[in-house]
């Protein structure tokens, strides 16, 4: 089977980031007002280091 190359929701992911993750999404929020990742699907202060140049 291949593999995914969409980002999985980590296990532990709580109520609160997926409703973040969700209300952002879908009011467009601009990514520098986001306090989620949609990439890393993640609260942002987790993974700023990734997003780093």
């Amino acid at each position: 089977m291949a593999n995914s190359t969409l980002a999985r929701i980590p296990a532990d992911a709580s109520d609160d980031l997926l409703l973040r993750l969700y209300q952002e999404t879908a009011r467009q929020v601009p990514a520098d007002r986001r306090v989620t990742c949609p990439i890393h699907l993640n609260w942002r202060d987790r993974c700023r280091h990734l997003h780093t140049a």
